[in-house]
């Protein structure tokens, strides 16, 4: 069985260096050829917590006028948790500035 679990993953790579051909990247390409998609999706979230922040402090704004209006219905701890995640969220793009290793967001090279 175990010979048969070794030719089954042997047989399985063999078209990889078929499709591989005769340009052998090696570690580095590879790494460096990941690099357009880690970008991409880093671009992506940090896009989405601009937009999710700012949703979640206008959505701040909205309740906390409620909450004057009424006390009982919109607590306060609503408002201060959604001021807060919505600066967190906003302020997380920036927090590639002060990694030595994060993806920076494209606005800010």
């Amino acid at each position: 069985m175990g010979r048969f679990v070794f030719l089954m993953i042997i047989l399985s790579l063999l078209p990889l260096k078929a499709v591989a051909g005769n340009n052998d990247l090696g570690v580095g390409g590879v790494a460096q050829n990941l690099m357009e998609p880690v970008g991409f999706f880093s671009d992506f979230v940090q896009t989405g917590c601009f937009i999710i922040g700012a949703s979640f402090l206008f959505a701040a704004l909205i309740k906390y006028f409620e909450h004057r209006r009424s006390p009982l219905m919109v607590p306060i701890s609503t408002v201060i948790f959604l001021v807060i995640a919505g600066v967190v969220l906003v302020l997380l793009p920036f927090l590639s500035l002060v990694v030595d290793n994060g993806v920076p967001y494209s606005l800010m090279k």
